[in-house]
Parts: structure tokens; C-alpha cells; sequence
């Protein structure tokens, strides 16, 4: 998959502290004088966001299919590339996602049993050489997502309805890419203090600039 320089994303299951990692990270880097875009996925476009609406709809567990979570995840991401994302790498500015293209290999291929094929096909023709040229998996244990994400309080969406045995196969997933594509996807364990692990991370993050 072709990469594009200056484009991040931070991936892992819930709870391990992406939103905030991505935001030391940024002011970390704007301290240094880098201009940083930052996004969640699905999402940070308008039309991203109704998508994202219906994407984790609780009311639609059981009911919506594989294919078209897998569709609407890439719609999403097509309308972020091109209205916020490739702008953006474009003026010269650093692009960090919570989340992009690596969470459907881990959630839609590998989980739902999708595959890799169907996967890569549609991320291909989504991201069009906008794949970020480094993305970092934040791992942690199911049991250590579900103690974390149980703090927050409140109902669970679509997604965070799913059992531990699937989150189990999307950390796999996430692991299986790591392992495989090791010059674009890097795992660090994060069951360690936040500022030694945000620490790794701004100096990944930093090596590519």
C-alpha cells in the first residue's frame, strides 16, 4: 500500500488511550512548530460524521450486515481523504487519526472473517495512496479494556455490544499487522505508565519526520 508522509493514526481496542495519547502528541509537536491536523475515524468530515452516526446505532445490532459495515467505514474514510485529509497533506501539515484503515483489516477482515482480500481491494480504491506511513497499535488485553471502558459509564453502542471473544480477534488482527508490515505499523504495550508510553510514542512518531 503506498504511504503519505506526515500522515499518522493510532489504532487498538477500547480503552487504550488513543484520543489522549493523540493529544499529547500533537501539542508535543506543535510545541516544535509542526502544524497538526487531528481526526477521529469514522468521522471529521460532516458527512463522515452522519455515517459514524449510523455505523454505531445500537439499535441496529443484529440487524446490520458485514458488507455493509465494511462499506460504510470506506465511505466514510473516501469523504475524510478528500475533504480534510489530502488538503491537508498537502499544505505540509502533520495528519494524526484516531483510527484509519488499519481498524477494518482488524475489525472487518480479521473479526468479522471478511479477509484480507476483500479488505485490501476496497482499501486500495478508498485511500488512492492516502495510507498513513506509520501507524502505532496501542495493545492492552480484552480483560484490560473492558476494567478501562467500564469507567466511563453510559450505553454501550453497536460496536462495544460485541463479546470479548470478537475484541479478542481484533487485537490479533491489530498484532498480525504489526508482525507483518513492520515498516508501517508498530505495537507497544500500554499497561505501563501513560508518560512512558506517550513517551515511545512521540519518539516513533518523531523518527519519521
Amino acid at each position: 500500500m503506498k504511504t503519505a508522509k506526515r500522515f499518522f493514526s493510532l489504532e487498538g481496542i477500547d480503552g487504550s488511550g488513543k484520543s489522549t495519547h493523540i493529544e499529547k502528541l500533537a501539542n508535543a509537536l506543535e510545541a516544535e512548530g509542526y502544524s497538526v491536523v487531528r481526526l477521529r475515524e469514522p468521522g471529521g468530515a460532516k458527512i463522515s460524521e452522519r455515517i459514524r452516526e449510523i455505523l454505531l446505532d445500537a439499535s441496529f445490532k443484529g440487524v446490520m450486515a458485514d458488507k455493509t459495515e465494511l462499506l460504510l467505514y470506506n465511505a466514510a474514510r473516501a469523504q475524510v481523504i478528500a475533504e480534510i485529509i489530502q488538503p491537508a497533506l498537502d499544505a505540509g501539515k502533520i495528519v494524526i487519526a484516531d483510527r484509519f484503515a488499519w481498524s477494518t483489516f482488524a475489525y472487518q477482515g480479521y473479526a468479522r472473517g471478511l479477509g484480507a482480500d476483500m479488505v485490501q481491494r476496497l482499501t486500495e480504491l478508498t485511500c488512492d495512496g492516502c495510507f498513513p506511513e506509520l501507524t502505532v497499535v496501542l495493545d492492552l488485553t480484552v480483560e484490560q479494556s473492558r476494567a478501562r471502558t467500564a469507567k466511563r459509564g453510559g450505553a454501550p453502542d453497536r460496536l462495544e455490544q460485541e463479546k470479548a471473544d470478537f475484541f479478542e480477534r481484533v487485537r490479533q488482527g491489530y498484532l498480525a499487522a504489526a508482525r507483518e508490515f513492520p515498516d508501517c505499523v508498530a505495537a507497544i504495550d500500554v499497561d505501563r505508565p501513560f508518560e512512558e508510553v506517550s513517551a515511545e510514542l512521540i519518539k516513533l512518531v518523531k523518527s519519521r519526520l
